[in-house]
């Protein structure tokens, strides 16, 4: 017995000196695995930058995504992509915040202390498909000077009602961009009805297809009525149809207790910038009496014949009721009286001109002449008389083919700036730029002057008799139409007193608006494009050519497209 205690004491001790000895392994293994650990969380020590020993290291910092494009950049690249421009361009962008503070729109607003560019150019050639592009806009915002009210109260046009006649086709052509230009002048832009009445037919249309136009007017918020047309009559025959059918749907507005004041017939692609001043021109007309108005915008709307101007509205006529009343019962018109004269003028001339015709064979009533951007006047001032010329436009016609323009997205600058922001004309006389706000950007290299007008023009009737009221023999003469009635504001040197002429020559360089869409904060994007090859326009407005001109020049052809983008900031 005494032999084996000492034995068990031993083998218990040797048994606890082992679990010790294991255990500290193991603390000691825990420990070390610990640092390791830490040690390659850190990173590597600069002296380790040597011989591919951080090839892996460099292959994860390629790998690193790019930050988050700026909006400048976003919106570059979807212009890119919608568009095709090439990927290459030159681009510049500046932040634009419109000033409350003139007291009435000028012809031309001149910007004297700040240059729209610096002297060198800002531009910036970059590529839109690069990762890694951060472009943003240039300098200080440009403070540009606006007449509008911050907050103008809403716009009733109720007084109006419209008569429109088109296709299925024609309205739903390009995503229905018509039907989005009409969007901005027969609503109040937020999906409501601004009070203007629509009548419109659709020639060679099925139920279903008038039934779809008409569920796409009512989700605009356009207040309209759809009719099939007659589709055996030509395009002007449908509009001396309209005459009757809007007198009729003016009798059931009034028997809902909405009068309509105007009656007006218009060309699917008219485009009224602002109802606003329209309806404070009309106001000078009593709508209890007779009154035959016309709305020629562009000098395509006149013609001259035997030395003589005449213009039969430019396919914008409106009636008083009274008026509409008469114009209804004509022979010419009156589809149960006789239909010899629509049958014997089918294909002869436009609506406009067929309905002149009637009126003036079976009325005494005189065409009261509103003119938009031109009158006859205009040529013997030598004045830009199309969208470049700094009048604010009461409509515009055809402006799709003639101008190859996007009235509804140019107008989209409205919504921040007013109405009379519209292609309102800023010049930057530091550094020779002009800007037609909504239509185009213009850069003169050689310098340009802007000058008012001041020649004398007297317009004259076919007897002998001046046009507003002056019997002044004296400064150039112009012949119109006798049946032609201008109002005394219209007159030709009244007018002129306003207008300024931008004198240059040399090269122009002009980038023609693209795109414009309204951003999250409420700003509105523009994107003015020069596009890459030559011009098929001279110098950047139509209207401006001249024949065998050798003072002024487009700019020469280029192998990229170049951006200029504008961010009106409310």
């Amino acid at each position: 017995m005494m032999i084996c205690r000492p034995f068990h004491g031993g083998y218990v001790g040797l048994l606890q000196l082992t679990i010790v000895l294991v255990g500290t392994c193991m603390l000691l293994a825990a420990v070390r695995h610990t640092d390791q650990h830490l040690i390659q969380q850190q990173p590597p020590s600069i002296y380790e930058y040597t011989d591919g020993k951080t090839r892996g290291a460099r292959q994860n910092e390629t790998n690193i995504p790019p930050p988050p494009p700026s909006d400048e950049t976003a919106y570059l690249r979807l212009l890119a992509r919608e568009y095709g421009l090439s990927n290459e361009l030159p681009f510049f962008a500046r932040r634009v915040r419109p000033r409350f503070d003139a007291r009435a729109r000028k012809s031309v607003t001149q910007v004297s202390r700040t240059p729209f560019m610096s002297p060198s150019g800002d531009f910036r050639r970059v590529r839109s498909d690069d990762a890694h592009l951060d472009v943003r806009a240039e300098g200080p915002a440009l403070r540009l000077s606006v007449a509008r009210r911050p907050d103008p109260p809403p716009l009733d046009a109720s007084a109006l009602l419209f008569g429109i006649s088109s296709s299925y086709d024609r309205l739903t052509y390009g995503n229905a961009s018509l039907l989005g230009d009409w969007a901005r002048w027969l609503t109040d832009g937020e999906g409501n009805s601004n009070g203007v009445g629509l009548v419109l037919t659709l020639h060679r249309a099925s139920a279903t297809e008038v039934e779809v136009i008409g569920g796409r007017l009512r989700e605009a918020g356009i207040d309209a009525v759809v009719l099939p047309a007659d589709s055996a009559h030509d395009g002007a025959a449908r509009y001396l149809d309209l005459v009757g059918l809007l007198a009729q749907q003016r009798d059931e507005l009034l028997g809902q207790g909405r009068q309509k004041k105007f009656l007006a017939l218009v060309d699917d692609d008219v485009f009224f910038p602002s109802l606003e001043k329209l309806l404070a021109r009309l106001g000078d007309y009593n709508a209890k009496k007779k009154a035959y108005i016309g709305l020629p915008s562009e000098r395509s709307d006149w013609t001259v014949e035997n030395n003589v101007t005449l213009t039969y509205g430019g396919g914008a006529v409106l009636f008083t009721p009274p008026m509409a009343d008469v114009v209804s019962q004509l022979p010419c018109l009156n589809k149960t009286a006789t239909r010899d004269y629509i049958s014997s003028t089918e294909g002869t001339g436009q609506w406009d001109e067929r309905l002149y015709t009637c009126i003036t064979e079976h009325t005494d009533e005189k065409l009261h002449i509103l003119p938009s951007l031109y009158t006859p006047s205009d040529d013997l001032y030598h004045l830009r008389t199309g969208y470049e010329g700094g009048v604010q436009p009461l409509a515009l016609h055809h402006y799709k083919h003639r101008r190859r323009f996007e009235a509804g997205k140019a107008h989209l600058i409205a919504s921040l700036c007013g109405e009379d922001c519209f292609l309102q004309r800023f010049f930057f006389r530091d550094d020779a730029w002009i800007l037609v706000n909504g239509y185009s950007i213009s850069q003169y290299p050689d310098g340009v002057d802007v000058l008012p007008a001041t020649k004398s023009v007297v317009l004259q009737k076919q007897d002998g008799s001046s046009i507003g009221g002056s019997s002044s023999n004296s400064g150039n003469k112009i012949k119109v139409g006798d049946r032609l009635s201008f109002d005394k504001q219209d007159d030709g040197r009244k007018r002129a007193e306003a207008r300024m002429v931008v004198s240059w020559a040399g090269t122009k360089r002009t980038w023609r608006l693209l795109d414009s869409r309204k951003g999250a904060n409420g700003e509105v994007w523009q994107a003015y494009v020069k596009r890459r090859g030559s011009s098929s326009v001279p110098y950047g407005d139509e209207d401006d050519w001249v024949p065998e001109d050798t003072v002024h020049s487009q700019d020469g052809p280029s192998d990229v497209d170049s951006v200029i983008v504008l961010i009106w900031e409310p």
